[in-house]
């Protein structure tokens, strides 16, 4: 199987550029925790509003894992094929737009489609936002990764502590919509600082082929060691071996 190379360069040259782009994209490892964070507050109010029993909810949020492992497997396509810039600010903007579905659902069948949908932009975003994150730790030559994902911690911290005060406040759809609000914005100023991708490397990486030490030498070459000799020759013992390893008419030494 030959490797692909999928990663993308950023047309980022100057330093002050490259430092907004990494304050926009921990924005967006921020939000993304964020919102999962806040979905995750309301999901004893969402199963109620449901009328879901336990194993219902359970086989609901199957639903969630099973959009976002789909949309990882299809979010490197395209990201190859529209840039991983791109595919981080609509992603972000799907999050934000779907994070709302949930909190209308009235049956468990409705609310494990809808948060089917949730799970797709969810996974997708961080496919594509981690890719980004690639990009920006070759840019600038510094093993800066951990800090995004560190804003993905501190965003998913304000999410479940602010869900936490407006719960009792606020039912899930307002409160939840309030967060769709904020997604939007964070997209929308994403989507200005985030630059376009060039075009992406399409050509298999080359695998090692064989060297010259696979090359025959002259040290496979016969000497009078292997030359037939005395001890060599066929003796009872010998008769009957080569009758179970050796084929009629077969070259000497060839096993059958």
């Amino acid at each position: 199987m030959s490797l692909v190379n999928k990663v993308q360069h950023v047309r980022v040259t100057p330093r002050r550029d490259l430092g907004r782009l990494r304050v926009a994209l921990c924005a967006v490892f921020a939000v993304h925790g964020f919102i999962f964070a806040s979905w995750a507050v309301r999901v004893p109010a969402v199963k109620q509003q449901a009328g879901a029993s336990s194993a219902a909810l359970g086989l609901a949020l199957l639903g969630l894992a099973a959009g976002a492992v789909a949309a990882m497997l299809a979010a490197g396509v395209l990201c190859r094929r529209f840039g991983s810039s791109r595919m981080t600010v609509i992603s972000c903007a799907l999050l934000s737009a779907t994070l709302a579905l949930p909190a209308l659902a009235r049956s468990a069948i409705a609310l494990g489609l809808l948060l089917a949908t949730f799970g797709a932009a969810y996974g997708c975003l961080n496919v594509a936002m981690n890719s980004v994150a690639v990009d920006v730790v070759a840019a600038l030559g510094r093993p800066v990764m951990p800090g995004f994902h560190a804003a993905w911690s501190f965003g998913g911290l304000a999410g479940a502590g602010l869900g936490g005060l407006l719960a009792p406040r606020l039912s899930p759809e307002k409160h939840l919509l309030l967060i769709t609000l904020a997604g939007l914005l964070v997209s929308a100023l994403a989507g200005h600082t985030l630059p376009p991708a060039t075009a992406s490397c399409a050509t298999p990486c080359p695998l090692p082929g064989p060297g010259p030490i696979a090359a025959p030498g002259p040290i496979a070459a016969p000497g009078p060691i292997a030359a037939p000799g005395p001890i060599a020759a066929p003796g009872p013992i010998a008769a009957r071996r080569g009758g179970r390893h050796c084929r009629p008419g077969a070259p000497s030494g060839c096993s059958a």
